[in-house]
């Protein structure tokens, strides 16, 4: 338990800055030095009594690609592992459900089981030969796990519990207050382009928070210097309090949480700089990850201003995109982005469909399906239904959550488990992770609204009592992404329907002004009659018979008719005061 305090400082030192390697292909295996992670592997190592020691990777990390060369190449480190180890790599982009259950220890991940299986070792980040053959030879010496605080306490049997406590939301709200940085914007010193948090500020500063909103409109600004003058593509994370080190890693997350935070922002503040920056994101993921038949490439990595492209195409990174894409056309009308989102959603549901709904992730999956394939491409599909008005994307989005909801929850806990399978038979049965959980309970709240099923939001609140249960809580304090989905299970969106034909360009502008409010959590509907009944018919709208009109509705009203665009802003304005 203990072999470690001799070396920790030393080990600590391997964290530090390297060299960025210059941009370069997936690790090659020419020599055999890397096996795969599967049971022959482990079975392999209870057999011959060796640890497996795994290193998780990612496309776009230079950190890996720097541990891969000075490290994982080195002679003295090959000599090392020859005898007592079995190297296995992971690429964990194409493993979700392996991916997750380490990301606590970024990338690369390195991970070290005995031979029954049992985890000993978890290394977070590059370590070079002269850090890591300690940890070899103490492993060696030492074969007794680590004891690393495991945060979290045990899981709750599900209860009719569906949020926060008064102080568990204090906690959160509080800890928020401590992270802002007050001279560089942003929340923390290494800032993240994170979707919940810049949706969380947008959504106080739209109800008028005088706090929140200079606080967001202070971080986008200083955000904008993440963004690659040449590409256009945003970094996920700046490795300095003060914006100056952007990572020049541009996963498909990032992209989706800047291009739709900048659109809504460009909205909301009239900021011609924030609907630049939305622009350039636009066009990055036009021009450098958008697929040639549809669908999206994964990620970019750029070291010494060489960029590389993941050319692998998943259903998760795919419904990223279309999310992105779909509110920034909603915001700015672009036509080629909606075209771009049309594209990807349809080559989805040709490519990575599954029966019952689903997705699977790759073309072919080692393991899954997984929930995130799933959640993102069904929340891209109700994004796209809200986008066009197009029923067709509303039954896919409907059928996506039948198939999470038959595939992925846990009846004990109410939460939803991130693969259908085990990624190992000596690990326990899969975890469940925080982000997806929030993505899912969020779905499954506005899905309710939009489908006019009791079943999707007891599911939806089934799965905010998992999020607000100790297991969750105790991982962290920073969690706004908890507060968002919370939010919005308490609340109704703001919903307006446009009733009226649609080849009328009368009913386009009036739908065009209602997606343009900037608001995330909002349910608009294109209603023309001849398409018959919508599929949550919960208003009965008149006919109105100047022609195609606009109506904000509450579960127990709805505004007078609206027929000029320019005074849906207002009217959604009264709505959502007279709804909080």
């Amino acid at each position: 338990m203990t072999r470690f305090l001799g070396v920790l400082a030393i080990l600590l030192l391997g964290i530090g800055a390297v060299p960025h390697a210059p941009w370069a292909a997936p690790l090659e295996n020419a020599d055999g030095f890397w096996s795969e992670w599967n049971e022959a592997t482990f079975a392999r190592a209870r057999a011959e009594k060796k640890f497996v020691i795994v290193s998780l990777q990612s496309w776009w990390c230079p950190w890996c690609l720097t541990m891969n060369r000075e490290t994982w190449a080195n002679p003295m480190v090959r000599a090392e592992l020859r005898d007592h180890f079995i190297p296995v790599h992971v690429d964990q982009d194409s493993r979700p459900d392996i991916s997750q259950r380490y990301e606590r220890w970024g990338w690369p991940a390195t991970i070290i089981f005995g031979p029954d299986g049992t985890e000993i070792v978890k290394l977070r980040g590059f370590y070079s030969p002269q850090f890591f053959i300690p940890v070899l030879r103490e492993t060696i010496k030492d074969p007794l796990p680590v004891d690393y605080g495991e945060p979290g306490g045990p899981e709750r049997e599900r209860t009719l519990s569906t949020g926060l406590t008064d102080a568990a939301r204090a906690a959160i709200l509080a800890f928020l207050g401590k992270a802002w940085d007050p001279a560089n914007g942003g929340w923390g010193k290494s800032k993240l382009v994170d979707g919940p948090t810049l949706g969380w500020f947008l959504d106080r500063a739209k109800a008028g928070d005088a706090e929140a909103t200079p606080r967001i409109k202070q971080t986008l600004t200083r955000m904008i210097a993440l963004i690659d003058k040449d590409s256009g593509g945003i970094s996920q994370v700046t490795l300095a309090p003060d914006w100056s080190k952007p990572s020049l890693e541009f996963p498909m997350f990032a992209q989706q949480a800047g291009l739709a935070a900048y659109a809504r922002a460009s909205v909301l503040f009239g900021d011609s700089a924030y609907r630049k920056a939305a622009d350039d994101i636009y066009r990055f993921l036009r021009d450098k990850l958008a697929g040639p038949s549809g669908g999206f490439h994964a990620s970019m990595g750029m070291a010494e201003g060489q960029p590389g492209v993941d050319k692998r195409q998943y259903a998760r990174e795919t419904g990223q995109a279309i999310q992105g894409l779909a509110a920034y056309y909603d915001a700015t009308g672009n036509q080629e982005a909606l075209a771009l989102a049309i594209a990807g959603t349809d080559w989805a549901l040709r490519e990575r469909a599954l029966n019952g709904g689903g997705f699977r992730h790759a073309a072919q999956d080692a393991a899954g399906p997984y929930l995130a394939d799933s959640v993102e491409m069904g929340a891209a599909l109700l994004a796209l239904h809200r986008s066009t008005g197009n029923a067709k994307w509303l039954q896919a989005a409907i059928a996506a959550g039948d198939f999470i909801a038959a595939t992925f929850v846990d009846p004990k806990t109410g939460g939803f488990f991130v693969s259908a399978s085990p990624d190992a038979k000596h690990l326990p049965k899969p975890i469940k992770q925080r982000e997806d959980n929030v993505t899912t309970t969020r779905f499954f709240t506005l899905l309710a609204f939009y489908a006019g099923n009791a079943r999707y939001r007891e599911i939806a609140e089934a799965g905010m009592g998992y999020l607000a249960s100790p297991a969750v809580l105790e991982q962290a304090a920073f969690l706004p992404d908890v507060l968002l989905a919370e939010d919005e299970l308490r609340n109704e969106p703001v919903h307006v329907t446009v009733v009226g034909a649609k080849d009328d360009p009368r009913s386009a502008a009036l739908y065009a002004a209602a997606l343009a409010y900037p608001l995330a959590y909002k349910r608009a509907e294109w209603w023309d009659k001849r398409e018959g009944r919508l599929a949550n018919p919960d208003v009965d709208y008149p006919d109105f018979p100047d022609g195609p009109a606009a109506f904000a509705c509450t579960r127990t009203f709805c505004s007078l008719p609206v027929t000029d665009a320019a005074a849906i802003p207002a009217q959604l304005d009264r709505l959502q005061r007279a709804m909080r």
